[in-house]
């Protein structure tokens, strides 16, 4: 789908992309934000000087914005089929990335600072962890495989479960004993059979991973990312990693968005209707969610926020006479509701 993207319409995707509006893109260019909205409405191009100063601005190459080259970050573009060929209905094209590693080897890290703070503690109050013939390094070890596991289970799922399992198992015998024993060996035999049966997982099932057509550029199997229009209501979920969903209709019945783990934007700035007052549901879970809405519509907010945040960037124009209900959670993340004025 890069192929099949206008520059105009890669250039808006680009700013959306950076929370730039088009006045602000204009500034640091030099140009007039009239002459950003005819780029983008591919009315007029912008100078052949002017290529290098946007791809810095976007962080991009030159190729990359031209679109000679796929763009690294990953963004999903919902667009319309011809009516000929799927009837009308809207299909989503997807371009994946790995997600955030560094964001997840802080949670685990976290984790396991966490488990271990409350082992020491246990162990200078009360009797746990006490035994006489176990140092503190005996629990301690465990814990980090554990952690360790926990790490890489989502690249590595199989690896990951049993260095976790190895983790418990080890943390449970030093701190209460268990009836049997298991010897090192043992240990390194399930390690190797469970790096063994990745592999093989892999080799089988990656062809089949790599054919979904619903996917372009090929699909990480670790994340899980689904998007769906039907009936002019948005379906939009990602677990890890990063992306941004482009709404093509200019009418919209309803939203139910979900992000896990993960950074997500959702382009709402092409609607025009918003019909029957609709609900737009929202869960973010350690997570951030930026949402852009046109001037069109105000918006009535109702959220439960657990360790969470939500702004409001912008406003609506004076002569918005249509409302949208925001409903949902935000929990350890943040909700951001951008209008293009902000």
């Amino acid at each position: 789908m890069e192929q099949q993207m206008t520059l105009g319409k890669r250039i808006a995707m680009l700013r959306k992309n950076q929370g730039l509006t088009q006045e602000q893109l204009g500034e640091k260019l030099g140009v007039s934000a009239q002459a950003v909205s005819k780029w983008e409405n591919d009315i007029a191009c912008p100078d052949i000087t002017m290529l290098p100063l946007l791809a810095d601005v976007f962080g991009v190459t030159t190729d990359e914005l031209l679109g000679l080259k796929p763009i690294d970050s990953h963004v999903v573009i919902l667009d319309k089929e011809p009516e000929e060929e799927k009837g009308g209905k809207p299909r989503a094209s997807f371009e994946f990335e790995m997600g955030n590693i560094g964001r997840w080897g802080g949670i685990c890290c976290c984790i396991m600072a966490i488990l271990i703070c409350v082992m020491l503690i246990l162990r200078g109050t009360t009797s746990l962890f006490n035994r006489p013939d176990v140092n503190v390094w005996n629990y301690i070890w465990p814990i980090a495989v554990f952690s360790l596991g926990l790490g890489v289970v989502r690249k590595n799922p199989v690896f990951g479960s049993a260095l976790m399992a190895v983790g418990a198992y080890e943390f449970i015998w030093f701190g209460w004993g268990v009836p049997f024993e298991i010897k090192w060996y043992v240990i390194l035999l399930v390690l190797a059979i469970a790096c063994l049966i990745k592999i093989l997982f892999d080799h089988i099932l990656g062809k089949k991973r790599h054919s979904n057509p619903c996917v372009s550029g090929g699909e990480n199997p670790r994340r899980r990312a689904e998007y769906s229009t039907e009936g002019n209501y948005l379906k939009a979920e990602l677990s890890f990693g990063n992306n941004t969903v482009v709404y093509p209709n200019d009418t919209l019945t309803g939203m139910e968005v979900e992000t896990n783990f993960g950074d997500q934007k959702i382009d709402l700035t092409g609607v025009k209707t918003f019909a029957d007052n609709p609900v737009l549901k929202i869960d973010v879970n350690f997570g951030n969610l930026v949402v852009y809405l046109p001037s069109c519509v105000q918006v009535n907010r109702s959220l439960d926020t657990a360790f969470g945040a939500m702004q409001l960037k912008g406003s609506p124009s004076p002569d918005a006479d249509q409302m949208a209900y925001i409903k949902g959670d935000v929990d350890f993340g943040n909700l951001e509701i951008r209008y293009p004025n902000a």
